[in-house]
């Protein structure tokens, strides 16, 4: 017996059972198709926010270690120069004459510090390397300060308030006082402006030939207007990088919710300091990640 071939058995069948042959023929096929690329962008989909956000993960570890690697480099300096012959000789004779000043003046010019402070085991300033070279404060009630008088060589980022950094000295007010340039979506903040500063800062023992306590010092640079984090931030994971003539990558260091360091740059070219995270960025980002971002004490 010869069976018909199929296109001849599919014309023998009703046309009610060969439509409805060849529509679930092409719903099986619709069906897969779906199901294959609906898998296919998920596991695409997947793939790239998983590695987006180790790209997220990679660029924050870059950033804090350059953040850190400054940290590091003027708590170095720090304890270094309680080292130094002339820091421990006038705080053993009492005698802090212009010769000191000049040599405390020329490390904090050749290091490039914004303040560097010499006091006594009581926590009184006896030396400072900026104009107007005020002395006579008492520093022992400072978190870093007091820890350096127990013998620790600390750093940290510290928020500086105003009368802080009018009595380390002159043109520090100026460069932390930042007013609030009017910012779209940002979150309600009562005042105007910023007159506190942000700070890199070190400390660190002044010890005796014997292990003694002979004073303190520390040291550090104010973030306000400083861009060379951010910078070399940008630099490092971006490469200089552009797209369609604007920088690929930014960075910006937040006191708050106030830039006061950043590459970000406003509609007339100028850095956006002064300018404030948005209500969205300030509780996702800002407030939620203080707890594990905030560089702790080195230790």
């Amino acid at each position: 017996v010869k069976y018909p071939m199929k296109e001849q058995w599919l014309k023998t069948l009703p046309l009610s059972l060969r439509w409805k042959l060849t529509t679930g023929f092409l719903m099986a096929i619709l069906v897969g198709s779906v199901i294959t690329t609906v898998v296919a962008v998920r596991l695409i989909s997947d793939n790239i926010i998983r590695q987006a956000q180790n790209n997220v993960e990679h660029d924050l570890a870059s950033a804090w270690m350059i953040y850190n690697e400054k940290l590091g480099a003027i708590e170095d300096i720090v304890r270094l120069t309680t080292e130094r012959f002339f820091i421990k000789d006038a705080l053993q004779t009492g005698h802090y004459d212009e010769a000191a000043r000049k040599e405390l003046i020329r490390i904090k010019e050749k290091y490039h510090l914004d303040f560097l402070t010499l006091v006594n085991k009581e926590g009184k300033v006896v030396l400072r390397a900026r104009r107007p070279y005020n002395t006579g404060d008492d520093q022992s009630m400072d978190p870093l300060v007091s820890r350096a008088l127990r013998g620790e060589v600390v750093a940290s980022t510290q928020i500086m308030p105003v009368e802080q950094l009018k009595m380390e000295g002159e043109s520090l007010e100026r460069q932390a006082f930042l007013e609030f340039i009017p910012t779209p979506k940002a979150k309600p903040r009562p005042g105007t402006k910023e007159t506190s500063g942000m700070a890199m800062k070190a400390a660190a023992p002044v010890l005796g030939e014997n292990g003694e306590l002979l004073g303190a010092m520390y040291g550090g640079v104010l973030l306000n207007r400083n861009y060379e984090i951010v910078d070399r931030i940008r630099e490092a994971l971006y490469k200089g990088e552009k797209y369609e003539g604007e920088d690929l990558g930014t960075a910006t260091i937040f006191q708050w919710d106030l830039r006061i360091s950043t590459n970000v740059k406003r509609g007339n070219g100028l850095r956006a300091i002064g300018t404030r995270a948005s209500r969205e960025v300030y509780d996702t980002v800002l407030e939620n990640c203080l707890l594990y971002t905030s560089p702790s004490p080195r230790d």
